[in-house]
């Protein structure tokens, strides 16, 4: 099935967390002016990369929305993207704003979801039922909608599970300076642990540069 290029395009700690603790907003760095400007970075990144859409899971936003962290100047606002693309496949968001929104859930979600989805004008697609939605599926029906190059942003769950599945084709990283630590604070990649060395994801480095305020880009090609 054809699919769009995948590029992971977030920005984490130097021993890659991608937020304080778990159930924190990331932006508390911003706000904080400790974030070396990673955050703005990335957000521009995405027009750098030519991103046409952005894609996230429905996780962050739970958590975004419960402990949000208001900035006194906005992040820069990727102007090539489309939609604002969330991975919910349990259904568990209330959508309240829904301006430049797709969804993307399980085909076997609640009537009560999709009732919400339909009755908001929220465009969604569907792929896969069971525990999980089915991640090629998804992919390749947001190729024939049109989507050429998604930036996906985490978190670390989604992050992992397109990881563990081959999904991911570029990786843009933008490291912060700073160190946070935590057994259980949230990473780049959240998945279940490798069984066998052939399994680990290797990469090809394309550029680095210093960006922002002491802050470092790397750049990766996934080797397929």
């Amino acid at each position: 099935m054809k699919k769009p290029e995948v590029v992971l395009n977030v920005f984490s700690s130097i021993d890659g967390k991608i937020t304080t603790t778990p159930k924190r907003d990331v932006a508390e760095w911003t706000a904080a002016g400790i974030d070396g400007e990673a955050h703005e970075v990335t957000h521009q990144l995405y027009d750098e990369l030519d991103c046409d859409g952005l894609v996230s899971g429905s996780e962050s936003l739970i958590v975004w929305g419960a402990n949000g962290v208001e900035l006194e100047k906005p992040i820069y606002e990727p102007k090539k993207s489309k939609a604002y693309i969330v991975f919910d496949g349990r259904g568990r968001i209330d959508w309240y704003q829904t301006e430049g929104l797709l969804v993307v859930t399980r085909e076997d979600v609640s009537e009560k979801y999709i009732q919400q989805l339909e009755e908001k004008g929220i465009t969604y697609i569907s792929a896969g039922t069971g525990a999980h939605i089915n991640l090629p599926l998804a992919l390749h029906k947001l190729y024939e909608l049109g989507y050429k190059k998604l930036g996906l942003s985490g978190g670390g769950v989604i992050n992992g599970a397109f990881l563990r599945q081959g999904l991911i084709d570029e990786i843009s990283l933008v490291i912060a300076p700073l160190a946070i630590g935590g057994t259980t604070t949230p990473s780049i990649f959240d998945s279940e642990n490798l069984k066998e060395l052939n399994d680990v994801t290797r990469i090809e480095l394309k550029n680095m540069k210093t960006v922002g305020n002491g802050s470092i880009w790397l750049h990766y090609k996934v080797m397929k």
